[in-house]
């Protein structure tokens, strides 16, 4: 293995010192299985890629504190040594934030436990928890640099700092605790199309890109008055879209993409397609922005990403190329000078079974004592109180007797969407800034059991409000008064074997059903959820995500990582209950969307 030097110079680069033409794409390790990640990068190499670009995302790599994890599809440098396998150089971005439409933008949640702690500067708190993170890691990743004989030929300081904070010393922190850690290939940065931004992101003498969606020449030229000594960058091509939930989805339209990849060529710039394989955020790692409303009025909102991370990219969540990928092929060959490529026939092989049904159910509020311990305080406890990093919490406590004429229940403080129970029958729900009318309870003669479910949809991974704790962060107010003495059931959901399956039924309340298939061939696929509200599903144990009949996202990816031949479990936790005879998953061989043309 040869040890190469990146060098970037105003005309071009050199690796080597050699002239070496950058074209890359992103591609999350973490948001695909290891079994799909040869397929993928193989497709940026036919594509005529040089590099790929992937996030590192702290939250996994460090679940707790002082824990860490290289396992599995979080094995980085499995990962890198296949990229290296398949001829691709690497652009590592292991900065500790990465917004990405991922929960918290990355970063652990545990961060949050301590209030007041300021995030993504040099708050000693902060720093010294990226340093613990960076003595871990340097030596998953160090080993791979082109310095060493490996594919990384320039890390990434930070993400999109420019937008966020102005703090110069922790940029050159970054720098110095990745230079400590034994990384010596060139550094870069990548913010958004503002001068502003580009400014305030970068550090002198360190080269940095810009991102944007399609406006390339204007974009370009504005990165050129800020680093005038190097050849232009894009860092993030944004040739696709994240999705919410809830949200018209109409996919970008292919032939202004390939325009716009051609001017950017056209123009000299180095481009990084942003995402050039879409992915999933599996289990409880979506995203979330809080933004200002779809039609761009009002006050910033709450909004949870999908599941589905395919983005319209060039290639699909599921690793197959779309119209995109050979429209922009076409432009790269053409750029290049080589044989213009046509188009392929896309040949797809996926799962084929019957529907599977559900013949019995395991109520929640049931089988909370099966899920997890409780904790009893006057007041209330938020998620990182209690240590519960994602997934569900069920708040109870006791409403007096003698109003039987209803009084007005009022929440303070939710993160993020709330079931209400009153000796287990469903009263309705709150939903974070969604306005609704207040719920009325009222009691007889007796007390009642209040019981709120509490969903951690996913915390902030941008912009204003970056701190994001979960749960009930304020008060509940029931009339006027305040009320205390709750018991708390933290539900992380990891461990699911002890519930108890009988033929109950539940009318609107959260409840889990459970079923199993079996294979002769294991191949992917994608579940559609029928007669289902919204929920979880797992199949084998591994945690898909989240689905939400809302939209636009009406399927979930179902890797052939986690199957086997033979007999399979799948569970599906529905927020909304009701008969298991009535539910059913569906098979499909592509992604469900509700498309808006």
């Amino acid at each position: 293995m040869s040890k190469e030097l990146l060098e970037i110079k105003k005309d071009g680069l050199l690796l080597g010192g050699k002239p070496f033409y950058l074209a890359s794409g992103s591609f999350h390790y973490f948001r695909t299985m290891p079994g799909g990640w040869r397929k993928r990068l193989e497709l940026m190499k036919d594509f005529g890629l040089t590099a790929v670009q992937t996030y590192v995302a702290w939250n996994l790599h460090e679940p707790e504190e002082g824990k860490f994890d290289f396992s599995g599809m979080l094995d980085l440098s499995a990962f890198l040594s296949l990229c290296q396998e398949v001829g691709l150089k690497v652009m590592l971005r292991p900065a500790p934030f990465i917004c990405s439409e991922w929960e918290f933008g990355g970063m652990p949640w545990w961060l949050l436990k301590e209030k007041n702690q300021a995030l993504r500067c040099m708050d000693e708190r902060f720093t010294k928890a990226v340093h613990n993170f960076y003595q871990a890691l340097a030596p998953q990743f160090v080993p791979h640099l082109s310095t060493n004989g490996g594919p990384i030929i320039a890390v990434d300081l930070e993400n999109e700092y420019g937008g966020y904070g102005n703090d110069k010393e922790y940029l050159l922190f970054l720098k110095s605790e990745l230079e400590n850690c034994g990384v010596d290939v060139p550094f870069y940065t990548t913010d958004g199309n503002i001068m502003q931004m580009l400014r305030e992101g970068s550090l002198p003498g360190i080269w940095a890109g810009v991102n944007y969606r399609i406006e390339s020449k204007e974009a370009i030229a504005r990165l050129r008055q800020v680093k005038p000594e190097f050849v232009p960058f894009v860092g993030e091509y944004w040739s696709g879209r994240a999705t919410y939930f809830g949200e018209p989805f109409a996919p970008r339209e292919v032939p202004p993409i390939a325009k716009a990849y051609r001017e950017a060529l056209d123009e000299g710039a180095m481009v990084n397609f942003y995402m050039f394989c879409g992915g999933t955020n599996f289990g409880f790692m979506n995203g979330a922005r809080i933004t200002p409303p779809f039609n761009g009025k009002g006050d910033r909102i709450y909004r949870a990403i999908t599941t589905s991370y395919d983005v319209n990219a060039l290639v699909g969540e599921d690793g197959y190329p779309t119209e995109k990928y050979f429209a922009c092929r076409k432009e790269l060959d053409a750029f290049l000078g080589k044989p213009v490529r046509e188009a392929e026939e896309v040949k797809r092989e996926a799962i084929v079974h019957a529907p599977v049904t559900f013949t019995n159910c395991a109520p929640m509020l049931e089988n909370l004592p099966a899920l997890t311990t409780p904790v009893k305080s006057a007041g209330l406890k938020t998620f990182e109180q209690l240590d519960l990093a994602y997934g569900f919490m069920v708040y109870e406590t006791e409403l007096h007797a003698g109003y039987p004429e209803g009084l007005p229940l009022k929440i303070f403080g939710l993160h993020d969407r709330m079931q209400v129970f009153v000796d287990g029958e469903y009263k309705g729900y709150y939903q974070r800034d969604v306005e609704s009318d207040f719920i009325q309870l009222s009691t007889g003669d007796k007390p009642a059991k209040l019981s709120l479910v509490v969903e951690n949809m996913g915390r902030n991974n941008t912009g204003p409000h970056l701190r994001d704790e979960k749960g009930i962060l304020e008060e509940v107010r029931w009339g006027f008064p305040n009320l205390f003495h709750w018991t708390h059931w933290p539900l992380a959901l990891k461990d699911l074997s002890g519930l108890a399956y009988t033929e109950t039924e539940t009318e609107k309340a959260p409840a889990f059903y459970k079923a199993a298939f079996t294979l002769d061939a294991i191949k992917d696929g994608h579940l559609v959820m029928e007669n289902c509200e919204k929920g979880m599903v797992w199949v084998n144990g591994f945690n898909l995500g989240r689905y939400w009949k809302i939209g636009p996202q009406q399927s979930l990816y179902l890797p052939a990582d986690i199957l086997k031949e033979g007999e399979n479990e799948i569970i599906v936790l529905d927020l909304m209950g009701g008969k298991a005879a009535d539910k059913r998953v569906l098979f499909a061989d592509r992604p469900q969307w509700d498309i808006t043309e």
